[in-house]
């Protein structure tokens, strides 16, 4: 409806020569008949969604990792990793940054450089994606890269324990992101991803929530242990989406075996339960 008003508009003042008018015209953001806005978004000069990534929309800092942390160390310097060390980042920033990743994670592309460079904050690189369906081979690594994001989407019908991660996020503030785009696990299936040997995790800068079925309503899971090693994702007694947006965010310590872990799942269908243990 409002595209057509717009052309109409746009061809009476074409007619009438009133080319300032016109251009005006162009400007306007397009409503389509579902609400939905489509196109870049800015206030007052404010890019909402810088990337296609909504942190400012939804009242996030523009880049989307400064988020974390609870209220004392957010209120520190967020110059290098330390406001990410505890597990207080409230429950619904890390809902928030869930949905800020939605349209980027469902973009049907892989995660461009500028994108990782919104998420990451430093150099981003280009990320890939990872379909599951049909995947049965233990050696699928689905651990990037630091800088990068690997989109994951296809269908898990089988458990599926993946040997330790090739990546090793070797240096201080190396990070990577899993992002899923509509992934499902079916039901009471488990996928197993290992991290790499050199990547044991810190139990102190680990935090996850999942939803319930469908719902908004967020539980947070248990802490690691230090020194373990896999992530254990275990679908409830139906098949389970993992939503666009849900993630897993691994940051690298100053030393080896300190991997910080941070993750939102979405889910519809069914569950998704958050579990760790050591190789």
């Amino acid at each position: 409806m409002a595209s057509t008003t717009r052309g109409n508009v746009k061809n009476r003042l074409r007619r009438t020569h009133a080319r300032d008018m016109d251009d005006m015209a162009d400007s306007m953001v397009t409503l389509t008949d579902n609400n939905t806005l489509t196109g870049r978004q800015t206030v007052n000069g404010i890019d909402l969604t810088p990337n296609d990534i909504g942190t400012t929309l939804l009242g996030l800092n523009p880049t989307w990792i400064q988020n974390f942390g609870g209220a004392t160390l957010a209120a520190g310097d967020h110059t290098t990793d330390v406001h990410m060390l505890d597990v207080l980042t409230p429950t619904n920033t890390l809902f928030n940054m869930a949905l800020a990743l939605k349209k980027v994670a469902a973009q049907g592309s892989v995660v461009t450089a500028a994108q990782a460079t919104q998420i990451f904050g430093g150099t981003g690189v280009v990320g890939t994606l990872q379909s599951m369906t049909g995947v049965t081979a233990v050696t699928t690594n689905l651990i990037p890269a630091t800088q990068t994001v690997k989109t994951v989407s296809g269908t898990t019908a089988a458990n599926l324990t993946l040997n330790d991660s090739a990546t090793d996020l070797a240096s201080d503030q190396d990070m990577a992101m899993i992002l899923f785009n509509d992934y499902i696990i079916e039901a009471s299936h488990v996928l197993t991803i290992g991290c790499n040997a050199a990547n044991e995790h810190k139990a102190s800068s680990n935090e996850f929530i999942v939803s319930g079925a469908g719902t908004d309503v967020m539980d947070r899971q248990g802490a690691t242990t230090d020194a373990h090693q896999d992530i254990i994702l275990t679908a409830s007694g139906a098949d389970t989406t993992i939503l666009a947006g849900s993630y897993i965010y691994l940051n690298a310590g100053a030393d080896t075996d300190e991997l910080a872990i941070k993750g939102c799942f979405r889910t519809s269908g069914g569950t998704i339960a958050v579990t760790y243990a050591n190789q």
